[in-house]
């Protein structure tokens, strides 16, 4: 605690350690709650993204400057006003969607959503009452993008700097389900070269946990929403094990999954019941076009899912079809049944003895603090077996009381695109031997 003066709680900071010693389960199980409660805002976000970038409640186009430039230079007054006239549409299209769900997953989500906070659809006055909630919710999203777009901005622009910069980045906004594709590359990436160095032998690799698998819901970048809801990556962390050997080839790794969200759970023992009867699991696997990729991500891309499944049409229509490149893989019953999903905030929550090989967390620890941070790493070490591993995006605190150490960190590029290349980073975390 002497280490984290001054980054406790405040209503811990001022405490003696005995104090702590006692205030801590009933600080625990409050925090617990707390971040629970950030789902609620992190599904918001999510509605506010397929607001402004869904394509299956509208023929509009996607809400970006981009989608409605009008070709005059420096004419950003304009750009800006057709903008907000171009999110008020599709606001609209959206509440009449709302007004009449059918059987649409998202559409009943949303409304779900909306309706816990008192609004309704019955009338004119309740349309205009979710307008108003729908149109502050953007301008709070903005605000907070605005925000972290300046906090990334003032560092120095090195890559390594902004990387350390984003790993709290998100610490006081809402806990999104979204996930990506190419994060799993990042993984497969890291897994491939530690098998280089040695640290990860063929078939050795039995036991995997994945703290917050996510849950597909729309794309940010390209607004895919169309097709059922997905999670990604415990199906390509099978697929990476077994195209690297990593992982025994009969009955293939236990994948033991922890979040904390009530979608994820539910969807994935939804699965696990319908793979009990011999139905497996459809990853569709847009790839946007307009992303300038390197070849290695496209090449990951084509073989995703080889080891798991194999391929089956993909749902499209014209529109999309010129938005992105389409795969969909059918996974096998087997490999749904590796899966299993627990209930476990990694914050808050300890599964002692678990001797798990590999712990694997993208896009996770971004959305605490140091704090939370250091007691999340504290939790991941108790679950690993002794010398295992953490493979996760961000940078851990530097604190001696944490023996989980970084070892090495490798990059991976995405894309080149003109201004910028996009790349990730991912650091392999050791649990101490012994």
């Amino acid at each position: 605690m002497i280490e984290l003066a001054g980054k406790l709680p405040p209503e811990l900071n001022t405490l003696t350690s005995a104090q702590i010693d006692a205030a801590w389960p009933a600080w625990i199980a409050r925090h617990d709650r707390e971040i629970r409660a950030r789902l609620e805002r992190g599904d918001e976000d999510t509605i506010v993204n397929w607001l402004l970038f869904g394509t299956s409640f509208t023929s509009r186009p996607r809400a970006v400057l981009g989608a409605v430039e009008t070709g005059a230079a420096g004419d950003r007054e304009q750009v800006l006003r057709r903008t907000i006239e171009l999110i008020s549409a599709r606001l609209e299209d959206l509440l009449r969607a709302l007004a009449a769900p059918g059987t649409d997953e998202r559409r009943l989500f949303a409304r779900a959503f909306l309706e816990r906070k008192g609004l309704r659809f019955a009338t004119a006055a309740d349309t205009e009452a979710a307008r108003d909630y729908l149109r502050a919710a953007v301008v709070r999203v903005a605000t907070e993008q605005d925000q972290i777009d300046q906090e990334l901005g003032a560092t120095s622009g090195d890559p390594l700097t902004e990387f350390v910069q984003r790993s709290t980045l998100f610490r006081t906004r809402g806990l999104s389900l979204d996930t990506s594709l190419v994060s799993n590359y990042s993984v497969e990436q890291a897994l491939a070269a530690m098998k280089a160095r040695g640290l990860l032998k063929p078939g050795a690799v039995t036991r995997v946990a994945i703290i917050g698998p996510g849950l597909d819901f729309a794309d940010k970048d390209v607004g895919f929403d169309f097709y059922p809801q997905q999670t990604l990556q415990p199906f390509a962390v099978v697929d990476s094990l077994a195209r690297l050997g990593l992982a025994l080839s009969s009955g293939g790794p236990e994948i033991v999954l922890l979040d904390i969200s009530p979608r994820i759970i539910e969807h994935v023992k939804q699965a696990r019941a319908r793979a009990a009867k011999n139905i497996g699991y459809t990853l569709n696997l847009p790839l946007p076009t307009s992303t300038p990729w390197v070849p290695e991500v496209r090449s990951y891309w084509q073989i995703f899912g080889d080891r798991i499944g194999a391929p089956v049409p993909a749902r499209t229509s014209t529109a999309i079809a010129k938005l992105a490149e389409l795969r969909a893989v059918r996974v096998r019953p087997s490999v749904v049944q590796q899966l299993s999903v627990l209930d476990v905030n990694i914050v808050t929550d300890r599964l002692d003895g678990q001797a798990f090989d590999l712990v694997i967390a993208t896009n996770v620890f971004l959305y605490y603090d140091v704090f939370e941070q250091a007691l999340a790493m504290s939790n991941v070490e108790a679950m690993l077996k002794p010398g295992g591993f953490l493979l996760a995006n961000f940078s851990a605190p530097n604190l001696t009381s944490l023996t989980i150490r970084p070892l090495e960190t490798t990059t991976t590029l995405y894309a080149r695109a003109v201004n910028e290349n996009i790349r990730d980073f991912i650091v392999w975390y050791k649990a101490r031997a012994n």
